[in-house]
């Protein structure tokens, strides 16, 4: 009898034993779709299009910390589920909010969270559609959001030996920003500021805390990013939600599954980054240090950044640099693992760890 605890577990293990459990009836061969479970969103083929559908759930004390607003948390639950739609290229066409509240919750906080999420649509111009309401001892939303393609969405799969691996932004910021509000640290001033600004004027903050706060705090999903990229011939992409490290092997993961006409026992795909490319700004570099945080963690085994990693051919870098700013960290082996060449030519294996919600220590 296995007498593990899902704390043993952690998420992604979770959700392949729900894939392992729903495969016997889950046989796309014979239906309009042509993803599972286990991609940023399911796909289905509709009206001569691409329907995408994606859900996420988030939890007050899991996922938005003390120092964050109602209107913020409203404005979260819609970008996370965007997000996902971002990582396939999609069009947001509706999203259904459901929310479970404290009987004692005043009722202004109550319309600050809906003002988040009615601010949210229109920020991405997608209606809000229908829902539920429940009550519980702390605040749970969970949104749904359809988008759709006109060509075939970017899976998780699909990449070959000698792409390159991307990043639409910087990576790190908002793990440092949670850091920053989570630990026992003098930042009123700048917390202040931040949350007096809206998600359009992230120019303004003037310095690196108030940048990784605001990136912390009020999050933007890359959905005009995600539609350069899919009209533009990339095929595969998703985004940084559990850190970096975590969707390396989420990636390689799902490019495995998919590689039907390969001997699976001879899949060598691997990942090759190089420090020396990561975007990464010197002052990042010293906040860290001065904090005394710890540099790759931050990078790569947090989330939240919400940028898009994906991956793409050489001959397809100039004609995507003419339409996106994006980053280049390294490229796709034939080794077999995730690896990193830091700036004095040592290599370093990177772990898959990444956040991981049923982890009592995450």
């Amino acid at each position: 009898m296995d007498r593990k605890n899902i704390s043993d577990y952690g998420e992604k293990a979770l959700i392949k034993r729900i894939i392992e459990k729903s495969s016997n009836f889950n046989n796309l061969e014979n239906t309009e779709f042509i993803s599972s479970i286990g991609d940023d969103c399911s796909v289905m083929k509709f009206n001569g299009k691409y329907l995408t559908s994606t859900s996420d759930m988030l939890i007050q004390s899991s996922h938005f910390p003390d120092s964050m607003s109602y209107f913020d948390m409203g404005f979260k639950a819609v970008t996370v589920n965007i997000s996902d739609l971002a990582s396939m290229g999609a069009e947001p066409i509706g999203f259904l909010l459901n929310i479970a509240i404290p009987k004692d919750l005043n009722i202004k906080d109550f319309d600050s969270i809906i003002d988040g999420v009615v601010s949210a649509c229109k920020y991405y111009n997608i209606p809000l559609i229908g829902g539920d309401t429940n009550h519980y001892n702390e605040i749970i939303i969970s949104g749904t959001a359809f988008g759709t393609c006109e060509k075939e969405p970017m899976m998780k799969y699909g990449f070959n030996i000698g792409d390159l691996v991307c990043l639409t932004g910087k990576i790190g910021l908002a793990p440092l920003g949670f850091d920053l509000l989570l630990g026992n640290y003098n930042i009123s001033k700048e917390l202040n500021k931040v949350n007096s600004l809206n998600i359009t004027e992230i120019d303004k903050c003037e310095n690196i805390y108030e940048l990784a706060i605001f990136k912390a705090l009020k999050p933007e999903a890359r959905i005009n990013e995600g539609k350069i990229l899919l009209n533009n011939g990339i095929k595969t992409g998703t985004d940084i939600t559990d850190g970096l490290a975590s969707e390396f092997e989420s990636i390689l993961s799902s490019d495995k599954k998919y590689s039907k006409y390969l001997d699976l026992n001879n899949y060598s795909k691997g990942i090759r980054i190089y420090e020396d490319m990561l975007p990464v700004d010197k002052d990042y570099i010293n906040c860290i240090k001065k904090l005394n945080l710890n540099l790759y963690n931050s990078l790569f085994h947090v989330g939240e950044d919400f940028e898009l990693l994906f991956t793409i051919n050489k001959s397809q870098v100039d004609k995507l640099s003419k339409k996106l700013d994006f980053y280049i960290i390294g490229e796709i082996t034939d080794n077999n693992t995730v690896e990193m060449i830091l700036k004095n030519g040592e290599v370093k294996t990177i772990s898959s760890k990444g956040y991981n919600h049923f982890d009592a220590s995450s």
